[in-house]
């Protein structure tokens, strides 16, 4: 079955349609078969994965993000990339009262997870549609 993949505006103006008449969406799933739905409309052939979904609306300036995640027990090396979105890891530092620096986790810059040295794996997302001025 042919398929076509659509720009990131045709993305983003089927994610607004849909989170202008949901408001909220708690599961990922759900939000990509209602934006697929959305796009399908414009085009047939038009689909879009999970995890460019996923980035797309955690970038978006109109969706509020939250992230749900479990610990998980492995120090797995992150390498400086968010699970989320694939951007730059910033360190959580602290002073010690000897006057050194220890890490204490890790912060996306461009989302909203973080992470202590034992990694958080996001098992759930909900987005929430915020008014564009």
């Amino acid at each position: 079955m042919p398929y076509s993949i659509p720009d990131d505006e045709e993305i983003l103006d089927a994610l607004r349609s849909v989170m202008r008449r949901m408001k909220g969406i708690s599961s990922l799933s759900k939000l990509r078969s209602l934006v697929v739905k959305e796009l399908k409309i414009q085009d047939p052939d038009h689909t879009v994965s999970h995890e460019r979904l996923r980035r797309s609306a955690v970038r978006a300036p109109f969706l509020k993000t939250r992230i749900t995640a479990r610990r998980n027990d492995s120090l797995k090396s992150l390498k400086g990339k968010c699970p989320v979105c694939s951007g730059k890891l910033k360190t959580t530092k602290n002073e010690t009262i000897f006057g050194g620096r220890v890490t204490l986790g890790y912060r996306c810059t461009e989302c909203p997870y973080w992470t202590t040295l034992k990694r958080r794996v996001p098992t759930r997302y909900h987005f929430e549609y915020v008014k564009e001025k």
